[in-house]
């Protein structure tokens, strides 16, 4: 009787210590015209403490992952989303049930030549290009100390506060913008 107590008593606590948190997520793809390859290639990769979990997504771009403790959940996407390859952090409580929609790109958005017409406005007279790398802008002045080009032709101030590119960074990866509008704010 003792041991059906203490067996009993065991069971119990492993219970109370159980892992029972859930988490549910879908796949927003942007890019449509890749749904079959996305639908039949992509996985999900969960760490949370030193255990790695991986679900391929489901025909309808669905995951699920089950019997996970309370943790800080990082969530990755193979292949790797566009943009860049983003981690989304979440804290999951015990018990509970967590579901999320990922905005997932599998191709570049930028790497479509459209040149310089805005997608936004259909212009291009506010747009310029965006300069990646180590970037400085040198002033030339003549001996009278008026700013001019490399020429030594005299420009005013205006024309020197003009903005003709914008800084992209000194990191460079497979997926950048090319260009920006001015008018619109966007980078494309």
């Amino acid at each position: 009787m003792r041991i059906n107590i203490l067996l009993f008593l065991l069971f119990m606590s492993l219970i109370g210590f159980s892992q029972n948190g859930k988490l549910t997520g879908k796949l927003i793809l942007k890019d449509v015209e890749n749904y079959k390859s996305v639908s039949e290639n992509t996985f999900v990769i969960l760490k949370a403490g030193k255990r790695i979990d991986s679900v391929k997504v489901n025909h309808d771009l669905s995951f699920v992952f089950n019997n996970l403790g309370t943790d800080t959940l990082r969530i990755f996407i193979s292949p790797r989303t566009y943009l860049t390859n983003i981690i989304y952090n979440l804290c999951l409580k015990e018990n509970e049930i967590k579901h999320i929609e990922i905005p997932y790109a599998s191709v570049c958005p930028y790497s479509e030549g459209k040149g310089n017409i805005c997608p936004v406005c259909k212009k291009n007279d506010k747009v310029i290009p965006i300069v990646y790398g180590f970037t400085m802008k040198i002033k030339y002045r003549d001996k009278n100390g008026n700013l001019t080009d490399k020429n030594g032709k005299i420009i005013s101030k205006e024309e020197d506060e003009k903005v003709t590119s914008k800084q992209g960074g000194c990191v460079i990866t497979d997926c950048q913008p090319n260009w920006f509008c001015q008018l619109d704010n966007i980078d494309f």
